[in-house]
């Protein structure tokens, strides 16, 4: 069985590294892109099961990658939403993401929501899981 690819875009390298090491080792297939540009030149040819997207980056917006992602396609890629600053509801509802996370968040919170997204956690999880404050 082929590990689920996931694309995790942040504009902090320390917490790319902190969350592809995390998933690595789960045996996900995760790589990083610290900008939207990044995140479209990674985006070329592969859509991946799963995006853990920051919105606010240096460049643009996450919503300009998630969009670019689903544009043209019948299914969306399941996106994880990370922000400081609480995600927008509406455009949450829009490009239907599975997970909304503000920053800072416990890494467990993470990992919980991209094993669900993914398949691996049979269990669903509370309402409130994912909504850190």
């Amino acid at each position: 069985m082929a590990a689920e690819s996931i694309l995790v875009v942040e504009d902090d390298p320390t917490l790319v590294h902190a969350i592809t090491r995390n998933l690595t080792v789960r045996g996900y297939a995760a790589r990083g892109a610290t900008s939207v540009a990044a995140a479209l030149d990674a985006l070329q040819g592969e859509r991946p099961a799963l995006i853990v997207l920051d919105i606010d980056l240096p460049d643009g917006s996450g919503w300009e990658v998630l969009r670019a992602l689903n544009e043209g396609h019948n299914e969306q890629v399941p996106a994880i939403v990370m922000s400081a600053l609480r995600p927008n509801p509406r455009l949450c509802a829009e490009l239907k993401t599975v997970g909304e996370l503000e920053k800072p968040f416990p890494m467990e919170s993470l990992l919980r929501l991209v094993a669900q997204s993914t398949g691996r956690l049979k269990e669903p999880l509370p309402a409130d899981a994912g909504q850190e404050s």
